[in-house]
């Protein structure tokens, strides 16, 4: 195995190619490989070809909501563990809520910033 694969990796679902290529970066930075989507087909094809051990998934996606694509990543045995955070430009209370009984491992509202990330990242390690 070379070093990269060694690298914990992290899928990172945004739609706007600015703030999915910046956040990408930034997980880099802290010793992860990316893949980047930006879309919930996008998505699930990189899911099933290189599982993640997080994902950072928008929740305003161009082809539906990312809150049923962590629907579909808890429900699904093969990808259960994988931690999903969702990234949302709102504090709406009750997507907080229907997240944590989905089974997200986090809610962060955009921008992030740095020790935010730093703090989720540290679960992946």
């Amino acid at each position: 195995m070379n070093a990269a694969q060694d690298m914990p990796h992290v899928l990172v679902v945004e739609d706007n190619p600015d703030a999915a290529e910046i956040l990408g970066m930034l997980i880099e930075c802290e010793g992860f490989t990316t893949a980047t989507a930006h879309s919930l087909a996008e998505a699930r094809q990189h899911l099933a070809d290189q599982p993640p051990r997080m994902v950072f998934l928008d929740l305003s996606l161009p082809d539906g909501s990312g809150m049923d694509l962590l629907a579909e990543i808890k429900s699904d045995q093969t990808q259960a563990h994988i931690e999903v955070v969702l990234l949302t430009g709102s504090q709406d209370l009750r997507e907080m809520e229907q997240a944590h009984l989905l089974g997200a491992a986090g809610f962060l509202v955009k921008p992030l910033g740095h020790a935010e990330l730093t703090a989720v990242l540290q679960r992946a390690r």
